[in-house]
């Protein structure tokens, strides 16, 4: 499977973009994920468009979307799950996304508490909503730590504070101020307390 991130420009015209993913699509002859980050790119994949590509291009079969629009999401998998498969690319909505009926959930988060998102997961397809909502709760306010702050930094702090030495992030991303680093290291002891 090839991963494609739309076009990096800020700038970037839809159209641009969708010749761009049509033409990559149409060089392999492997499935494709589409990359919908707009915070990033500048270029928001609509699901109606998302789907448009999808039935014209075959190997066109996922998305990852990491937009954090749950309405969005909703719209890829009611609409065109037919075609394509949902995975989105929001830790703080893997309760909501998979209740949703989202192939999975791509999570950064994972590699500080992942027993905790497999289990949650699991509670959701067997249908245990009770479950997965106290097991959610117990952990939501590490992944709202951590989703509240720098992203990359933040998980690096989590698993620092797990006891894995991941170090601090590369320049020019700067690590976290101590009162945060601080407060998810103790979120983190808390979590693994349970």
């Amino acid at each position: 499977m090839l991963g494609q991130l739309s076009d990096h420009e800020a700038d970037a015209a839809l159209d641009e973009t969708l010749r761009y993913l049509r033409t990559v699509a149409d060089s392999v002859d492997i499935p494709i994920m589409l990359y919908n980050l707009p915070g990033a790119t500048g270029v928001n994949l609509a699901p109606d468009t998302v789907g448009q590509l999808a039935r014209e291009v075959d190997n066109i079969r996922y998305i990852k979307d990491t937009s954090a629009d749950m309405a969005q999401a909703g719209q890829l998998i009611h609409r065109h799950g037919d075609v394509i498969s949902t995975f989105v690319g929001w830790d703080s909505l893997l309760l909501q996304a998979i209740a949703e009926g989202a192939a999975g959930v791509m999570a950064g988060t994972a590699n500080v508490m992942p027993a905790e998102l497999v289990s949650i997961h699991r509670a959701l397809r067997a249908a245990d909503l009770d479950r997965a909502r106290a097991e959610w709760a117990r952990i939501y306010p590490l992944m709202d730590a951590i989703m509240s702050a720098p992203f990359i930094p933040a998980i690096k702090a989590a698993v620092n504070a797990t006891g894995l030495s991941v170090g601090e992030p590369r320049e020019p991303v700067l690590g976290l101020d101590a009162a945060t680093t601080a407060r998810i290291a103790s979120l983190v002891e808390a979590m693994r307390s349970h």
